[in-house]
């Protein structure tokens, strides 16, 4: 968890909103801590999500009428919200 540690060393804590990274207590957050947090923004995403209990890829294959249409990469997402994002464009596809 090296980059929580980094926040937490500085005593600071993070959770995630969504795909953002909420960092506080404000007063100590630096012009140094944002770039961190900018540069290190899907490192910080796994940490915190790797022990939600949730399944959470990179990647997932879009069915669509029962064939593979094509696969979807990003960040990482739960099964509930990839299949968000693909029905916003293919309101009858699904994910195995």
């Amino acid at each position: 968890m090296a980059a929580l540690d980094y926040l937490k060393d500085r005593g600071l804590t993070a959770r995630r909103t969504g795909m953002r990274i909420r960092v506080s207590p404000l007063s100590k957050l630096t012009d140094e801590v944002r770039r961190y947090v900018k540069r290190n923004r899907l490192a910080l995403i796994a940490e915190l999500v790797a022990n939600d209990g949730v399944e959470r890829r990179c990647h997932w294959q879009v069915i669509r009428a029962g064939k593979p249409l094509c696969i979807m990469l990003g960040e990482p997402l739960s099964r509930d919200e990839a299949l968000s994002e693909v029905r916003w464009r293919w309101p009858d596809a699904d994910l195995p």
